[in-house]
């Protein structure tokens, strides 16, 4: 860990700092008006992930509710995500963040694009507040959909792997086929992610063998019916990254507190996997019983 990033954990060190880079208290940022806040704002930026090139033209996306409003300018060189609650909403204390992070095409840190602000203002008690939210771990979710927009805007989370998926047809590829397709971005963006940063070696090696074991899973993935095939995106988008982020949020001694919590969330992810793995040849099994079944009956005559 570096060393500012050390200092950043010693409470004497950070009533020293301006308050920009003062790290915002969890308890301003974990209730249940902030996490709808959040997830409203991971929601808006999936939604734009999902729009066609021609949709992101515009590259000024809005939305407000009565709750919240949220704003994202893409520019050529970065993106700025501006979200928080409305004057009228019913959150008790009322919060605006702003996340300025470069294209990484531009300027990249550990391989996703560095962060220029990462702010949340608000106020509490009729004083005014402004703290930092890049180390928060309640955020670490939006920063990685931030990160997978970015891939998208420079065409990498549908055509990273086309050829592999379709590498002599000019046809256009079925919906599993973009779900491959995605499913492989998602593989080596976690690869990148936990090559980058600094994690335990055992918890890295669990993480290593669930990729591997989703890897395997891959070219059989028109198998898995709806549910299954949800599960593993849920996994390579959601679960993975928001366990690996929440758990580099921790100090040290944090992290070596909920060292064995977090290797034993990773060890049910796999199992799940490993259960899909021995349904699916079980499931491959029958099939070839089946045709051999079906074989003797049209040709053992």
């Amino acid at each position: 860990m570096p060393l500012f990033n050390r200092l950043l954990e010693i409470p004497l060190f950070e009533n020293w700092l301006p308050d920009r880079l003062k790290p915002v208290k969890d308890e301003f940022i974990s209730d249940q008006y902030s996490q709808t806040l959040l997830t409203e704002t991971e929601n808006f930026i999936n939604e734009i992930i999902n729009l066609s090139d021609m949709e992101r033209i515009n590259r000024h996306f809005k939305k407000n509710t009565s709750q919240v409003k949220i704003n994202l300018k893409i520019k050529k060189k970065r993106m700025r995500l501006d979200f928080g609650d409305q004057k009228r909403s019913e959150a008790p204390i009322k919060k605006r963040v702003i996340i300025d992070v470069y294209r990484k095409i531009y300027k990249a840190k550990n391989g996703v694009g560095k962060v220029t602000e990462a702010t949340i203002y608000y106020t509490y008690q009729g004083q005014s507040f402004v703290r930092s939210v890049k180390r928060s771990p309640y955020l670490r979710s939006i920063f990685y959909k931030l990160d997978m927009l970015d891939d998208a805007l420079i065409g990498r989370l549908v055509k990273e792997n086309e050829l592999q998926i379709r590498p002599d047809t000019n046809s256009p590829p079925t919906e599993k086929q973009e779900e491959i397709k995605a499913l492989l971005v998602e593989i080596k963006r976690i690869t990148k992610q936990n090559i980058s940063l600094s994690v335990d070696p055992i918890i890295e090696n669990r993480l290593a063998h669930i990729i591997e074991h989703i890897d395997t899973i891959t070219p059989d993935f028109h198998l898995l019916d709806v549910e299954e095939r949800h599960m593993l995106k849920r996994i390579l988008r959601e679960d993975l990254p928001n366990l690996l982020h929440s758990y580099l949020a921790l100090t040290n001694q944090q992290q070596l507190e909920q060292k064995e919590n977090i290797f034993v969330a990773l060890s049910r992810i796999e199992l799940k996997i490993l259960a899909l793995i021995k349904e699916m040849e079980k499931m491959k099994l029958e099939r070839m019983e089946h045709l051999l079944r079906l074989n003797k009956v049209r040709y053992d005559k």
